[in-house]
């Protein structure tokens, strides 16, 4: 195995700390969170060809209406045809719990396969379902999956770097057990089928099999993560691409052209090679799809926030693509704020008064309005460190569920919470107030959104600060 990587040591988690910042001091600890596996089934039996979705704005500056908190959009996935793409089926949001990571087309152009985070994968028309990772104890989230040229098998590829193979894919080593950086987030096979590369996030580039080395994005001080790497039809060179668009190729992949600084707030997803070699689409989580080189126009999307595209899949002639989408962002469709981190973490913006809670695999679980305090914290990056489901000042009565700590003020440590109540149990301040400054120094939510965040929260999961 060859490898190009840089080593960065993760922060440590930070020491328990028992009074918060509206005065809070622990009562008990709720269990850790049990792990739920699922089958994913259905076939979706029709199909919108044309989507009206909308465009994702900026964090709002202000009070706004407080009430989306859904955790998943109301649609499944969907999988919408450019050229001569056909249809064979798509996820219903009934069988839809996690996000769309891959979507991989069979050689006979008859069927593909759809992949999600929690390893499930679906076979649709004459693609055959080999098996999927659903079942297993992953130590983390699947975030791709390659079918192999004979349609008969493919890879799984989970963020820690492991490899799972099913039908006639073969093992050819992994990063399972080595200590990483940064999380892998793509796999892109050899020709033969003997080999295959695995990209991170910070642009290291790992070989296997018959996988030649050409070069990686490690030590290029990339400015965004990198999504994904798709190799050259020779197999002597591969592109890297970034979540702004940008391209970087190595090898005998030639530079065609980017998205860097055309997306405007839109995130790139994913790519896919024309079969010459000489041409490549990129594809914004907005619809959004750009051709470069001898890569033929075959149209997008509408720019839109509820069903954020997942991945683009060419066909086996050449001659078109599938867009698959996933839920993931909110009711209100408020995007992410820009350089707020990657991976798994909540967002907080403090002149927004919104937070965000984002997966593994960078999809928004749910988004909402708080209440927080002017300049506090102070922007950076943080971990949580300690949780309490019940909490309460030393003054009052006052208590305050679902207390998650990621923050040190002057005096008292700050976290999130539910909206503190006084003893004779009156609320501090109304639903329709979340959106604007009510708090001494904590960041104050919806009870309900305050138990689901508590839920979802691990102690060490990064919390990114931001203006």
């Amino acid at each position: 195995m060859t490898n190009q990587h840089q080593h960065e040591k993760s922060a440590p988690l930070l020491g328990k700390i028992r009074v918060s910042g509206d005065g809070l001091i622990v009562r008990a600890m709720l269990p850790a969170k049990k792990r739920v596996s699922r089958q994913l089934v259905g076939i979706v039996a029709s199909l919108a060809l044309i989507a009206v979705l909308a465009t994702p704005g900026l964090a709002a500056q202000g009070p706004a209406d407080p009430s989306p908190y859904s955790v998943e959009g109301e649609t499944g996935s969907e999988v919408y045809l450019f050229g001569d793409a056909a249809f064979h089926g798509s996820l219903e949001q009934a069988d839809l719990e996690t996000a769309v990571v891959g979507f991989g087309a069979h050689p006979n152009q008859q069927g593909y396969w759809i992949a999600t985070a929690d390893g499930a994968v679906s076979a649709y028309g004459a693609s055959d379902h080999h098996g999927d990772a659903n079942t297993y104890d992953l130590g983390g989230a699947i975030v791709d999956i390659a079918p192999t040229t004979s349609g008969e098998g493919y890879w799984l590829l989970g963020q820690d770097g492991g490899v799972m193979t099913f039908g006639d894919a073969g093992f050819h080593g992994s990063t399972g057990n080595i200590e990483l950086d940064a999380p892998v987030v793509a796999l892109a096979p050899t020709p033969s089928g003997n080999g295959y590369w695995l990209a991170a996030r910070d642009g290291g580039v790992f070989t296997f099999g018959d996988a030649g080395f050409h070069g990686s994005g490690a030590n290029l001080g990339l400015t965004h993560a990198v999504k994904t790497i798709i190799a050259t039809p020779s197999g002597k060179g591969y592109w890297l691409f970034s979540l702004d668009g940008g391209v970087f190729s190595f090898g005998d992949a030639r530079f065609l052209g980017s998205l860097s600084g055309q997306l405007d707030g839109e995130e790139f997803v994913d790519a896919a090679p024309t079969l010459s070699g000489n041409g490549y689409w990129m594809a914004g989580e907005s619809g959004t799809v750009a051709a470069f080189g001898d890569a033929s126009e075959h149209g997008g999307l509408a720019a839109g926030g509820d069903e954020p595209v997942a991945a683009i899949a060419v066909t086996p002639s050449g001659h078109g693509y599938w867009l698959a989408t996933t839920p993931g962002r909110t009711a209100d469709g408020v995007a992410v704020p820009a350089n707020s981190g990657s991976g798994r973490r909540i967002v907080y913006s403090n002149s927004g008064q919104r937070v965000w809670l984002i997966a593994d695999d960078d999809r928004v679980v749910t988004s909402y309005l708080v209440s927080g305090k002017a300049n506090t914290p102070a922007r950076g990056t943080y971990q949580v460190y300690s949780k309490s489901p019940v909490a309460w000042a030393t003054h009052d009565g006052i208590t305050m569920e679902y207390m998650v700590r990621f923050a040190y003020g002057k005096r008292l440590s700050i976290g999130f919470h539910s909206i503190p109540k006084y003893g004779n149990g009156v609320p501090m301040q109304t639903p329709e107030q979340l959106g604007t400054y009510q708090s001494g120094g904590c960041v104050r939510q919806h009870i309900d959104q305050a138990k689901f965040l508590y839920d979802w929260t691990d102690i060490g999961t990064k919390v990114i600060v931001v203006a």
